[in-house]
């Protein structure tokens, strides 16, 4: 009986020591399901994220015709100028220098960039859609954590022509009114992307690689308006608006009579849309100026 007690005690501890790593070893399971199969493709997303840098390229608006295929609006090529606060403070660079530097070139004052800089966190836009010219010049300074993305910019040859039928567009290059905010999905197009490696301080791998898929160009819009009837329409209604002292504003359509089609659709007062946001009536804008806060 006296060998028997201490064979039993350590059966018991063996049985005990079996249950808790049994018990560990399930719970281990369970986790490592949860971790696979529940949480695997969140998981998977957060390490794709972690790991690379997704820039969007933007894809060239389509352009708007007049019915003989003259341009009334276009995209030119342009760049946005990002930067990447968090690289900069890491690499240890003087905000203050590069701030200076890069506003000489954009024409920016430095403390409004460097207050951009010093904000905690991975991305801030300076300017947008500046042209080629004044991109190479950014380019040229080769400052840490400055960075130029491919964008465009839209151009509407004839300033105030058509304003109100061909509209405009934001920041964005999203269609705020007019015929390009009505056929803003087929304007549009599809953006690329940049997809590259970054490390945990959030700055390129030495091993730079780079997956680039291309922007799908959006569609052109040919219009019914005749561009020569169109400005002819223009300047008869300025005309009489301005004789007639006309408050209320003043419209005019042509339309062809036999099929229906709008050959020149216009109003009075327009604005410039090359400029949408500026009214172009100077004794208006004197009005707003004088205005008190």
């Amino acid at each position: 009986m006296a060998i028997e007690k201490p064979k039993r005690k350590l059966q018991i501890r063996i049985l005990v020591i079996f249950v808790v790593f049994t018990a560990i070893l399930g719970m281990l399971g369970i986790r490592l399901f949860f971790l696979q199969v529940v949480d695997g493709p969140k998981l998977q997303r957060e390490a794709v994220e972690q790991q690379t840098r997704d820039n969007e390229v933007a894809s060239k608006r389509g352009t708007i015709y007049d019915r003989n295929y003259k341009t009334l609006a276009q995209s030119s090529t342009a760049e946005t100028v990002t930067a990447n606060p968090n690289e900069i403070r890491q690499a240890k660079k003087d905000v203050s220098v590069i701030a200076a530097e890069l506003g000489a070139v954009l024409e920016m004052g430095a403390s409004e960039i460097q207050t951009l800089l010093e904000k905690d966190t991975n991305h801030v836009t300076i300017k947008r859609k500046i042209d080629v010219d004044l991109a190479t010049k950014v380019r040229e300074l080769d400052l840490t954590g400055i960075y130029l993305q491919e964008d465009s910019k839209r151009y509407y040859p004839y300033g105030t022509f058509a304003s109100h039928v061909i509209g405009f567009t934001g920041t964005d290059n999203q269609g705020l009114a007019g015929i390009e905010m009505v056929y803003d999905e087929e304007l549009s197009g599809v953006p690329g992307r940049v997809i590259s490696l970054k490390n945990a301080l959030d700055t390129d791998m030495p091993f730079q690689q780079e997956k680039h898929i291309d922007p799908q160009n959006g569609a052109n819009v040919v219009l019914t308006i005749d561009e020569v009837i169109q400005h002819f329409a223009e300047k008869h209604l300025e005309t009489a608006y301005q004789e007639e002292k006309v408050q209320a504003g003043a419209a005019a359509i042509v339309m062809d009579v036999q099929t229906g089609e709008v050959l020149a659709m216009t109003s009075k007062p327009d604005f410039d849309l090359n400029n949408p946001f500026q009214l172009v009536d100077e004794a208006q804008q004197a009005q707003i100026d004088a205005i008190e806060d």
